[in-house]
């Protein structure tokens, strides 16, 4: 206790000189916001062993580009789609535009729609993108889509939705504070610690080498909902504090000296649950776990250092606005809970197990389910249905024995069926099966009649250049501009070849890219990934890849179970820890967690209940949010009741006072919690984020109920066991 009276008396003492250092690290913060660089790419989080991320550097090396865009125009003529056709095979950035009018073409809205599909070469995909939107003015209505197009949607939506969902989640942060404060200036104070707290966490970001969008678009909503409540505990003990001493400086002291070991332990708990996430296989976890916990501890530090000189300095307009506060009536709760606890306990444990076992029933997804709701992306989908193509590579060059098999790859590839008769595979673009004309092989007289030459004239050009009676279309290409001149159909036919080469042969591999019938979210995803995986393996063994989104998902859900069990056994273990160490006993940190994780549980088999799949992102953070943050509002109850206890009060009294005093922390921190993560999921059309939000603002109101209804209810039952008085 001395130590911690010391560390605030010298807070105390040095106050202005923290508070200007604090400024100019903040002005100096706020510049170096722009030097962040924000990752768009998921992908790029994936472990470098799994085959997405090996397919990727072969596609690289082979063919340098794996991008493809989808365009859909309406009602075109065929001239008009001809052009189209010619301006964007102009492109240097195009490597292929093609339209098959037998299997591209939809009605819909009264109108007819058509399908361009674009194969890239090395290019800025997203700058292309923003190009061809803006490339056809004069026609009707047209729409470009593909994994590019929706990075740069989502960077629009981004840029659009979350500065809003800041302005909204402030005002009801505001107006949270303002009705449960002691005095009207009280918000703007705790609004402005924490402004500093997240302006230097940003401002810090850019000494990685990128944040993922993810993590960029939540991190400061969540940093003010998560560390809200160390600014309200300070402001709290310290009126309290006030009331006895009448004396600002030395009320401060004793705040921060009560409050040390509340909101050190708060913090640490909050950022191990967050850290847990490092120690994910898909790397995304590393990411946002490093900058929130970095963001938690800087408040943690800004609350602590910055807040008593704001208080000090605005002592006297705090004292003038100083109002009745509202009366939560905790003690009429506490004896409520205290009147019925066994069977409220009984109750809440059914439940706790309910949930429990619901959890294990849940199923997970691994990718976005459709596109962004208005995205252009999601028009294109909205009529063709959604493109995940798969692409595999497959060892070989330009024999006849690799086409071969190759061809027997793809009939295999087409003969594979889902569990309700329909292929697994619709179509398959290979130089097998598109540039097929460019492998048939073409004698003499074939030839002759095909360019209106003699065929004896022929058969002299093959005789001198040392071909077989047949030869193949791709290597008879190659001679033919030497014997027939000009020809204006060997340069068409020349010119199809090459780009057909160029999309499916490079120096080692091949590339065949799948248009499958199945999803990442369908049931029998895996199985439906796995024939294909075999198929591949029963030609080629082990030397071939695979990439695209099926592929990613599939090695994510792989690595998911893995992930699970690690973030739950660190979070649970290191928070058990943590909270043993404060409480300097295992019995409440042992009752802590279990309510906390019986929240978790419940949290996740609501979904269950509701038929809904967890994307797992959301889940691995939701886990160690809700345990590493809302402990945060057990350890003050039960920090109350400890004090309470300790001093002789008996146990109905004791529960009264501490849920009494606790009850505007966790119903304000809480409040908070639950609006900004809801406002995060309804605001924001990006899946990934809304989806974090959504699932976060369900699992702290599960908490807060929790928090004030079961686990009084186990601490006046369990007192005797507990709380030992000497």
């Amino acid at each position: 206790m001395e130590i911690k009276r010391k560390l605030a008396r010298a807070i105390v003492r040095w106050r202005y000189t923290i508070f200007v250092l604090a400024i100019i690290c903040t002005v100096a913060s706020g510049f170096s916001i722009r030097k962040t660089v924000i990752n768009y790419d998921l992908n790029r989080y994936l472990s470098q062993e799994t085959m997405t991320q090996r397919a990727l550097k072969v596609m690289e090396k082979e063919f340098g580009s794996s991008e493809q865009l989808r365009m859909m125009f309406c009602d075109l003529d065929e001239e008009s789609m001809g052009r189209v056709l010619a301006q964007l095979n102009s492109l240097p950035e195009v490597l292929l535009a093609s339209h098959d009018p037998s299997e591209n073409v939809r009605k819909a809205e009264g109108q007819t729609w058509q399908l361009v599909a674009i194969t890239l070469n090395d290019c800025d995909t997203v700058m292309l993108v923003k190009e061809l939107r803006a490339m056809f003015p004069d026609l009707p209505a047209y729409y470009t889509g593909g994994s590019a197009a929706a990075q740069l949607d989502v960077q629009n939506s981004v840029a659009a939705e979350i500065p809003q969902v800041m302005v909204i989640s402030v005002i009801i942060v505001f107006l949270v504070l303002f009705l449960t404060s002691h005095a009207y200036l009280e918000p703007f104070i705790i609004l402005f610690v924490l402004a500093i707290s997240i302006i230097i966490n940003m401002g810090t970001n850019f000494i990685f080498k990128d944040v993922s969008f993810i993590t960029f678009s939540v991190c400061a909503i969540l940093q003010l909902a998560l560390s809200i409540d160390y600014a309200i505990m300070l402001l709290h003990a310290y009126d309290a504090c006030l009331a006895e001493t009448r004396v600002p400086a030395e009320a401060l002291t004793e705040a921060l000296t009560e409050c040390f070991t509340r909101i050190t332990s708060s913090a640490i708990t909050t950022a191990a649950g967050l850290l847990s996430l490092l120690f994910m296989s898909f790397t995304i976890g590393f990411d946002i776990g490093i900058v929130l916990s970095k963001g938690i501890m800087i408040s943690m530090l800004t609350v602590f250092l910055v807040t008593p000189s704001v208080i000090l300095l605005m002592q006297k307009p705090l004292q003038k606005t100083r109002h009745k506060s509202i009366r939560f009536g905790g003690e009429y709760l506490a004896g409520f809970i205290y009147r019925y606890r066994r069977p409220a306990a009984a109750l809440l444990f059914i439940i706790v197990l309910a949930g429990a076992w619901m959890n294990t029933q849940n199923r997970y997804t691994f990718t976005e389910q459709g596109g962004s709701a208005g995205s252009e992306t999601d028009k294109i989908n909205s009529i063709f249905g959604v493109s995940q193509p798969l692409v595999l590579l497959v060892p070989g060059k330009d024999s006849d024995e690799d086409f071969e098999k190759q061809k027997d790859l793809s009939d295999r590839l087409l003969e594979l069926k889902k569990s309700d008769g329909e292929p697994l595979i619709n179509n398959i673009a290979a130089m097998v099966t598109t540039g097929k004309e460019a492998l048939k092989y073409y004698t003499a007289t074939d030839v002759a009649d095909m360019l209106g030459i003699p065929s004896p004239v022929v058969s002299l050009f093959f005789y001198t250049r040392g071909l077989e009676k047949e030869v193949r279309a791709d290597r008879l290409l190659a001679l033919a501009g030497s014997f027939a001149g000009e020809n204006e159909q060997i340069a068409v036919l020349t010119e199809q070849l090459e780009t057909a080469k160029n999309a499916f042969c490079g120096p080692e591999y091949a590339r065949m890219v799948l248009d499958i019938n199945f999803f990442p979210y369908d049931p029998d995803f895996n199985e439906n990934m796995e024939a294909v995986l075999a198929a591949a393996e029963d030609f080629y063994g082990k030397d071939f890849y695979m990439t695209g989104i099926p592929m990613s998902s599939y090695d994510i859900g792989n690595a998911f179970k893995g992930d699970l069990m690690k973030v739950n056994m660190i979070t649970f273990l290191a928070i058990l820890l943590i909270v043993i160490l404060s409480f300097r006993s295992w019995k409440v940190p042992a009752l802590l967690v279990f309510v906390i994780e019986g929240a978790i549980w419940v949290t996740m088999g609501i979904s269950r209940i509701k038929g809904e799949s967890i994307f797992f992102i959301s889940y691995l953070i939701c886990v160690a949010m809700q345990m590493g943050a809302t402990i945060d509002y057990g350890i003050l109850l039960c920090d109350h009741y400890r004090t309470a206890r300790s001093r002789g009060i008996m146990v109905p009294e004791a529960l009264s006072l501490a849920v009494k005093k606790a009850l505007p922390t966790i119903l304000s921190s809480g409040t908070i919690l639950i609006t900004a993560g809801y406002i995060i999921g309804r605001r924001c059309s990006v899946f990934y984020i809304s989806n974090i939000g959504l699932l976060i603002s369900r699992g702290a109101s599960v908490s807060v109920v929790f928090v004030l209804t079961l686990l009084p209810a186990l601490l006046s039952i369990f007192d005797q066991y507990i709380f030992i008085q000497k």
